[in-house]
């Protein structure tokens, strides 16, 4: 229940935001919600329950970026969640601080996988150039409002155990 209950979180905050981009013609701002609730799940998930949920959530990435290959974003979460657990097990991800500098290190990181994998499978790959160049302010607004939506699906996964967590973010 947990688990798909974050699923339709990042869901529905990609199907608020895509269209809201894309209007403004904005795109080049987008938030890599999926990326911060795979660094959530690494800090608080079961490895295995983590890894799924992860590559569910990758794949909700490829059902929201049309022309792309499909299973490329399932690839990169899946090896995001391998790195982050590393980093949860070693930084305290539930701060600020920690936290922000983790998703920009990740999100660079998924950018990088992400050209190689569309240099590699996608022969439409068109606007290399356009990736790389996004890459670090992509990072940075990424990284900014990490703090934020860690603490929704924080506060999304104690209204669902139906206790409080033991350490908030912004509390010590």
């Amino acid at each position: 229940m947990r688990y798909a209950v974050i699923a339709t979180v990042v869901f529905v905050a990609l199907a608020i935001e895509t269209p809201v981009l894309q209007v403004l013609d904005l795109t080049g701002w987008s938030l890599d919600f999926g990326l911060i609730t795979v660094l959530y799940l690494a800090a608080s998930s079961t490895r295995t329950a983590g890894f799924v949920t992860s590559v569910v959530i990758g794949f909700i990435l490829d059902s929201f970026s049309p022309g792309g290959v499909l299973g490329t974003n399932m690839e990169i979460m899946g090896i995001t969640y391998l790195v982050a657990m590393g980093l949860a097990a070693r930084f305290h991800l539930s701060r600020p601080l920690p936290l922000m500098v983790a998703v920009f290190v990740c999100s660079i990181m998924s950018t990088l996988l992400f050209f190689i994998f569309s240099l590699l499978f996608d022969r439409g790959f068109s606007q290399p150039s356009r990736v790389l160049l996004w890459a670090v302010p992509h990072a940075l607004l990424t990284a900014a409002i990490a703090p934020l939506f860690y603490k929704l699906l924080e506060a999304i996964d104690e209204r669902i155990r139906g206790r409080r967590a033991r350490d908030g973010i912004f509390i010590r």
